[in-house]
This record gives structure tokens, sequence and C-alpha cells, in this order.
């Protein structure tokens, strides 16, 4: 969450003066008499109004919020040489094949992974792309490197690497929780032009927990903002030029098919 408006991301105050007019709460003045900035309940709304609409983008394509480079640093080796053991990073720590050690732990906004890549610590070379099995981790003895990682109870699974390795991570993050402290006039939600749908998400809540008969139309006004906001993205990735990957089998491989030939 920033301190001051940048670019277009909406400014809280914005989001909370439009819900307050979407629910006529605006007839004496902009502060409200009901969904006031200062009131007890506006904040989780708000909150709850990020949560929903970041869900909606991010299950319609969208990735509101990518983060990539994230490195997690000196991760040690595990402990045993026994093809059953797994380790992993939670949100707690590493798990070592042994012990759970306190440091590193995964970004504390990390909601889903997407990539991850590996490099010995120290060693300053490229990191190495690692694969998702489709059946679970391969089951063998620890060697140099982890190879293969599962997203499974909400970490970070791998065989064991007899190395002290370094991670680079892509996810899918979170953002930030609004503080019950914060300065309505001076934070920004990081919702690239997300004013109306994030609104119409406060609106929502607020119709729901008064059991208000404006409820529906409130959920339509929410899902159609959020709808123009994918609608966007996917003109843009239509610009993008794609192209199929070739196919492989045994030793060959079936590829060019743009210029004719088979190799």
């Amino acid at each position: 969450m920033a301190d001051v408006q940048t670019g277009s991301y909406p400014l809280l105050e914005n989001v909370m003066q439009l819900a307050r007019a979407g629910i006529n709460d605006m007839l004496r003045a902009t502060t409200g008499a009901i969904l006031t900035d200062s009131a007890p309940f506006t904040v989780v709304y708000a909150n709850a109004a990020i949560r929903r609409t970041q869900r909606y983008l991010a299950n319609n394509g969208i990735a509101s919020n990518i983060r990539d480079n994230v490195i997690l640093s000196s991760i040690p080796p595990a402990v045993g040489a026994d093809p059953q053991i797994q380790v992993y990073i939670s949100p707690l720590g590493y798990f070592d094949g042994a012990n759970m050690n306190s440091q590193p732990t995964l970004p504390a906004d990390l909601i889903l992974p997407l990539e991850v890549w590996e490099r010995q610590t120290g060693s300053g070379a490229q990191f190495i792309f690692m694969p998702q099995p489709q059946e679970g981790l391969e089951s063998r003895i620890p060697g140099s490197y982890f190879g293969q990682w599962e997203w499974r109870e909400d970490r970070i699974n791998m065989t064991g690497s007899t190395i002290t390795e370094d991670l680079r991570l892509r996810y899918e993050a979170s953002l930030a929780r609004i503080a019950a402290s914060a300065d309505f006039t001076k934070t920004t939600i990081n919702l690239v032009d997300g004013e109306d749908a994030l609104a119409a998400g406060i609106v929502l809540q607020y119709a729901r927990t008064r059991g208000s008969a404006m409820r529906q139309e409130a959920e339509a006004w929410w899902k159609s903002e959020c709808d123009e906001i994918v609608n966007r993205h996917v003109r843009r990735d239509q610009r993008i030029a794609y192209r199929p990957r070739g196919y492989r089998a045994g030793g060959g491989r079936i590829d060019g098919a743009l210029q004719g030939t088979i190799k």
C-alpha cells in the first residue's frame, strides 16, 4: 500500500466516496453518515473488497500483482541420504528433512508460486529452471540440486540437496491490507483503474451484511466493473503473436511446421 497516489492507482478516499454515493450516504456531506472513514467496519469492508476483486481477476487470467526475481538465500542441505527425504519451505520456516528451521520462510505476501529456479549459494551462476512433476516428486537420493518442486500443503516441497542453495521465485502476491490507522487521503490501492470495481465491492459487502435488497444489483455492478478490467487485458494479450511449441518424440523432433520442414 503506497503512501501517496501513484499513476492510475486509485486513492482509497476516492473509492470510499464512490461507495458512499452508491448507497446514498452522501446526502449531507461527502464524508457520509454511516459508511464513514472512521467507522470500525469500513476498513474491514475495504479489505474484503480488495481480496474479492483480486481473486476474481486472478481466476479470470489477470495477474494483478505478480512478483518476480524474489530470492530465498542460503537454503541449508538436507539432513540424511535416504530417498524418502523431502524438504520444504513454508510460511513458518524450512524443514531440512529432520529439523524445522526458522529461516528461510516463504514471502508473507505469497498466494501461489508460479515458477521456481535454483542455483548453488555463492556461485554467481545463472539460476536453473525447476520443473513441477505431474505425479508428485520423484524418489531419489539427495544430490547436488533440488531438481523439482511441488506446491502442496501451502508450501514448496522438494527432494533434498546436499549443497546450500538459493531459490528464485515468481509468484502471485496478495495486495497489502489497509491498516485501521490508514490515512484514506494518502493511501492507494495497487490495482490499476480499479476504483469502480473496488467501490462496488464495498457496496456489495455493505449490502450483504445488512440484508439489503440491493445486494444483487451491487454484485452485478461489481462483476461488470471487474469484467471491464478483464476485457482490457484480453485485448492487450491479443496483440501478442503466439506460436505453438514443437513436438518431441524420443530422440527425434517434429518442428518447423510454419516452414514446412520435418526434423
